[in-house]
This record gives C-alpha cells, structure tokens and sequence, in this order.
C-alpha cells in the first residue's frame, strides 16, 4: 500500500536581514509548535540557522544581551531533541563576516551559500555540523548530522557545495523548487528534472539527475499554485491579520531599526508570479497562512503524488516557526485535519529517520535511468 512519509522542516531562524531576539521568534514559536505536534504524534525537524548561532557566541563575550539569546538557543536545540524532534542543519551565510552596532546587525547581501569560495563553504558547512554535534552529542551519543537546507535556497553553483556537504556527512539537501527564480542570487530551478520525488543530483547541475547514488539526496520543496479564489482568500487574510496586529510587533521587528538594515532583501528579485491560471508559484509550507490554504495546498500536493507508482513517498512541508504568531490556532486544526482525511495513507517522519530509510534502500530516490 502506497505511504506519504510528511517531512517537516522548518527554517528555524531569525530574519534574513538580522532583525529579531531568539526568544520572540525562535524559542517560544518552536515550543508552541512541538507542543502541537505532539497532541498528533507528529515530528518536526528543525533546520538550525548556525551561522547566526555562531555569531551569537563569538560575540557574547563583549554583549550580554546576545550571551542571552545563546544561552536560550543552546538550550532550546536540547529541548527539541527531547521532546523528540529532530535537529539538523541550517545555513544563512549572509551572517559571515557581519557587524553588530548599537544593538543591530548588519549582513551581507550575499545569501547564496553556493557564491562563497570552495573553502568558505567547506569551514563553514564542517564548523557548523561540529557545532551541532558538540552541542547535542554529549547527551544524545547516537546524534549526527545528515540533512542540509539551504539558506534562501541556494543550492547554484552546486559542484563544491555538493562535495562540501558530502564531506561532512550530509545524506539529505533541500532548498530546490521548480521554477524557482532569483537574478540576484545566481539561483535559476526553471529547468528542474524531478519537481516532486526524491533523486540523487548531478554534481555539476543539481537540477539534473545523476546516472548514479553518490552525491547526497535532494527532496525538492514540492511546488504548488494556488487557484484564484484560495489565493485571493490568502492575499486577504494577510492584509486584515496586518492591520489587525499593526502594534504588536516587538522592539527588534519594529522602527527601531536603522533603515539600512530593515531594506536589507537581496532576494526581493524572486520570480513568484506567471501568466496563468494560477499565477502565484510557491511550495508547501506552515507559516502564516489560513487553514483554508493549509488544506488546498496539502490536497493539491497529494493528489499529484497520488499519480506516482511509487509505494513511498516523502511529502516535504517548509515551515518558519518565525511566522506562526497569531495562526496557531490554524496549524493545529490543519494537523488534525490531515490526521483525520490521510489517516490511512501518511505516517509522519523526520531527516534521520529518513536518511536511515535511504541507506538501507537507496531505490527511494531517482536516478536518470529511472526517468
């Protein structure tokens, strides 16, 4: 019988730009959001952005208010693992080299981990995976490193960043999505071979399959495009939810902030809009969306993998805990929506346990012969 394994990951991070506290968009969304998964026995795997964690600690000694929010992360990937959910490995590269002035950072305009030198990649993707493992070997012993997701999805030029991430133990890398486009960043999915199951990548083009199982795993974010009226509902609720919660932002998301920092989007070029029917292109995701969109893009999603032969399927769902203010109450009915309609036909797993399944049984993930 046919299984969906609902992978979710989330983005566990602060802004892009730098802005926002640990403990307003990290810790207390991600303890909300495991306590609800939880009421469904569902796993969540958490893809830590450790190149801002890094950051935090080689500033704290000289700013107390940043030891502040390294001590919470540290001990909020510990509450994760036991809660038992999963830890894995985020990358925002913009945090490399950064400044920190009068309580603000400032990063780069480079998000593409994929345009940094071959050894940038390697010191960073290797520092950041030992980190990790540092921090949660001494307890979990059985702990390691398998999944990678790419920070504002930069996965191009692929070659040695395949190789970095293959190096340092890396099983599973996301970040890929049909017709995903962003100039400014060198990053163009338009030509994706495989837009929904698993496959090993070419080494030189990682939206090309390889004729053989060496390089990691890449499950694409699987797209979806919402028709007129489920779009039309989404565009609607952010502008009422916006003007509803206008005043609730804290301190580090509001004017505060130098305008050099909050204009910071180098990705603002992204290509999401098409002539179509269904103009608006994007991937599954938990965020800030209504139940509404939550279930039409699950439905959508399952229903094309439903066409598939294959007999196990991963189903990928992007989250940012970051935007999950105001809609919990959204997330937990669509949980028990998918429980309730899916019963039979999904099972919820996580990076590890999936990595696992792909050692043990690489034909879960095309090759070219198998196009």
């Amino acid at each position: 019988m046919k299984k969906f394994v609902i992978l979710i990951e989330d983005d566990f991070e602060v802004m892009g730009n730098g802005r926002g506290n640990v403990a307003d968009l990290q810790y207390l969304p991600a303890l909300s959001f495991m306590n609800i998964a939880n009421k469904y026995n569902a796993k969540i795997t958490f893809m830590v952005d450790i190149a801002h964690k890094l950051m935090l600690e080689k500033l704290s000694p000289d700013h107390p208010e940043l030891d502040i929010q390294n001590t919470i992360l540290d001990k909020t990937i510990l509450l994760m693992k036991s809660m038992g959910h999963d830890v894995q490995l985020h990358l925002h590269p913009q945090w490399l080299n950064s400044r920190y002035k009068d309580g603000h950072f400032y990063l780069s305009e480079k998000w593409n981990i994929g345009l940094y030198d071959q050894q940038e990649q390697k010191d960073l993707i290797q520092g950041s995976v030992n980190h990790l493992t540092q921090l949660l070997g001494k307890k979990y012993p059985e702990y390691s490193v398998c999944a990678f997701k790419a920070g504002s999805w930069g996965m191009q030029p692929s070659a040695t960043l395949l190789a970095a991430l293959k190096e340092a133990g890396i099983n599973i890398v996301m970040g890929v999505r049909e017709g995903l486009q962003i100039p400014s960043q060198g990053l163009d999915y338009r030509m994706l071979e495989e837009k929904y199951l698993p496959y090993y990548p070419d080494s030189n083009d990682i939206t090309k399959l390889a004729e053989n199982t060496k390089n990691p795993v890449v499950i694409p974010m699987q797209p979806y495009a919402p028709d007129l009226g489920t779009f039309s509902r989404y565009a609607l609720n952010q502008v009422v939810t916006k003007l509803r919660y206008k005043n609730t932002s804290s301190y580090y998301e509001a004017s505060a902030a130098p305008q050099q920092v909050k204009a910071l989007n180098p990705i603002n070029d992204s290509k999401i809009f098409s002539a179509a029917l269904r103009p608006y292109r994007t991937h599954l995701k938990i965020g800030n969306q209504p139940l509404s969109y939550l279930k039409s893009s699950f439905d959508d999603v399952i229903r094309e993998l439903d066409k598939r032969d294959d007999a196990r399927i991963p189903i990928l769902i992007e989250s940012h805990t970051k935007q999950h203010h105001h809609y919990y109450d959204d997330i937990d009915r669509f949980f028990s929506y998918i429980t309730n309609k899916y019963e039979s036909k999904i099972e919820f797993g996580d990076m590890t346990s999936f990595s696992h399944e792909l050692k043990v049984n690489p034909g879960l993930a095309r090759v070219k012969s198998a196009i």
